[in-house]
This record gives structure tokens, C-alpha cells and sequence, in this order.
């Protein structure tokens, strides 16, 4: 049978009864909230756990708690509910009344460079979204997005598959970070000391070549690393009484609260910069909600791109 002929035989109002139940976590709230009578409210439950083959909610004292299928579908229901009242509600999508739940892939340096201002926004102007950033490597934030978990990523990536778009969010360049002792008296590092220099190196994903390796080995050069760490947000904590040299995305430092016992300069090398894109299926483009999302994200490192 047709998927669209199954639904023919469900109530979809059961699901925004759904929604409230799992909010409320009470039949009578969930009814006030609803404007609907507690017997009501309770039949619909019936039908639910019937359609459902679950519990969904279970009493226990005076409180009524989720089942972990309850707990499962709550995302993915609000997503669902939130995206029907963009699409059908008079005058379409109006960020001040969505409840639509926006999952968004990014490292922790795409989290500090672009979130604080995506949350002001978010806070003032659409307070009923929710915005979930999860943290994987850079080639599973493009699997993600693909198949539809993520809405959108933060990555850097050059080359994207064709099911996907991206759209520049700022353009990077590198500095380097070492504590003062290994440095001269101008604050800086030559070629040659940073060539000799122990490196820590920041990857999401363990070791691999970096933009400022294959710069390196343009020039059939190589640097030494003996430390590898996951966040990009923490790197310069690492670096105090030790002889290790990070060469990392400048707005990953931050210059005015550095540490006064680093050094930061420029590398000793030329280092291309490098593009972070905000990357989303292309088949997305007729979600205004998610085109409002991507705008704030543009505007929010607009300043200092």
C-alpha cells in the first residue's frame, strides 16, 4: 500500500495532542493547553498508545513520565508539527511564533565564532526555535546533512557533493601560539625554530594533513607533531611551560585575553587562508524557515568576516 494511503486512516490532530502531552507531562494541562475537555485528552491518549504500541507516558506517584519511545519521538515530533505551521499558517513562516527545532553540525570554533550571535538572534526575535549543535568531523557533518539528521553544518569544505550547497560564512587565516620562552626577542619564531619546534596539532578527527602541512610540504618541507587534541577552543591552555608550537584559525585565539605568558605571530611561512561554509541540501531551499536560519547565520559573523 501507498505510505500516503496509510496516513488516510490516521488522525494527524493526534499528534499535536502528542505534543502537549509530552510537554505537559499531565492530561489536565495538556488539555488547558489545548483547549480541549480532560476526557478528550485522555481518549486521545488511548488511541495514541493503540497506534503507537507504547505506553508513552506512565504514572508514577503523582507525576506521569515518558517511555524511551515517548522520549525518542519528541524531536522529531516538534520538528514535524513546527514545520507544518510554517507551511500552512496565514502569511507562512513568521519566526516569532515557530517552534521549529534546528539541528546544526559544527566544531567548537564554528560554535564560538558564529553561535553567540545566531542566539541573540534567536532569543529576541524567534524565542519559541530550538537550535541543537552537535559535534562531529567534517566528512560526517556532510553525511549528516545529506541525509536529512542535520539541517545545515558549519565546515570547511572545498569541494561539496552535488546533493549539497554551501555559502560562505567567513574567511579565515592562520596564527601561531607558543609559550614566550620559545620565541626571540621580537616575539616571533623563523622558519627554522618552528621547523625544529614540537607541534600540537587541533583535529576533530585524529591525525591528518592540515592546510598548513600541505603549505609545508609545497615546499618539501615537514613539521613535527607530537600532540594531537579535539578542541580548538582550549588549545592555547595547553601550551604554557611547554616547548609545543600551534598553528590554529586566528579566531580561535583570543588575542585579548591570551594568556600573557603565549606569544601569538604570524607563521613563518605563507599559509593560505581558508573558507568556513554553511553547507545545507539543495532540495532545501523552499523551507523559509531554514533560509531564515542560514541568513542569521550569515549575519552574524558578517562583521568580522
Amino acid at each position: 500500500m501507498h505510505h500516503t494511503n496509510d496516513l488516510r486512516g490516521i488522525d494527524l490532530n493526534l499528534l499535536v495532542v502528542l505534543d502537549a502531552l509530552l510537554a505537559e507531562r499531565h492530561v489536565s494541562r495538556a488539555a488547558e493547553r489545548l483547549a480541549m475537555t480532560q476526557p478528550a485528552v485522555s481518549h486521545a491518549l488511548a488511541r495514541l498508545r493503540e497506534l503507537l504500541d507504547d505506553p508513552l507516558l506512565v504514572r508514577q506517584g503523582n507525576a506521569m513520565l515518558p517511555t524511551a519511545r515517548a522520549q525518542a519521538l519528541a524531536g522529531p515530533l516538534a520538528d514535524v508539527l513546527g514545520q507544518v505551521r510554517d507551511l500552512v499558517l496565514p502569511g507562512g513562516f513568521d519566526p516569532a511564533h515557530s517552534q521549529r527545532r534546528f539541528r546544526v553540525g559544527a566544531s567548537d570554533y564554528g560554535s564560538a565564532v558564529v553561535l553567540p550571535g545566531v542566539l541573540r538572534c534567536l532569543r529576541s526575535t524567534a524565542p519559541g526555535m530550538t537550535l541543537e549543535v552537535m559535534h562531529y568531523p567534517r566528512l560526517e557533518i556532510l553525511r549528516r546533512v545529506g541525509d536529512g539528521t542535520l539541517d545545515a553544518g558549519m565546515v570547511v569544505a572545498p569541494m561539496l557533493p552535488e546533493d549539497l550547497q554551501g555559502e560562505l560564512l567567513l574567511r579565515e587565516h592562520f596564527v601561531c601560539v607558543t609559550d614566550r620562552a620559545n620565541v626571540d626577542d621580537a616575539g616571533t619564531c623563523d622558519l627554522e625554530r618552528y621547523l625544529a619546534a614540537p607541534h600540537l596539532h587541533i583535529s576533530i578527527q585524529g591525525m591528518h594533513h592540515s592546510h598548513v602541512d600541505e603549505a609545508l610540504r609545497a615546499q618539501g618541507l615537514s613539521r613535527r607533531i607530537v600532540a594531537i587534541a579535539p578542541h580548538f577552543m582550549v588549545a592555547t591552555s595547553l601550551l604554557p611551560g611547554t616547548d609545543l608550537v600551534l598553528t590554529v584559525a586566528a579566531r580561535a585565539v583570543n588575542a585579548d585575553r591570551l594568556d600573557p605568558r603565549l606569544a601569538c605571530f604570524a607563521p613563518p611561512l605563507a599559509v593560505p587562508s581558508f573558507d568556513v561554509m554553511l553547507v545545507s541540501r539543495r532540495d532545501s531551499n523552499n523551507d523559509p524557515a531554514l533560509a531564515w536560519l542560514r541568513k542569521v547565520c550569515r549575519d552574524a559573523v558578517m562583521p568580522g568576516a
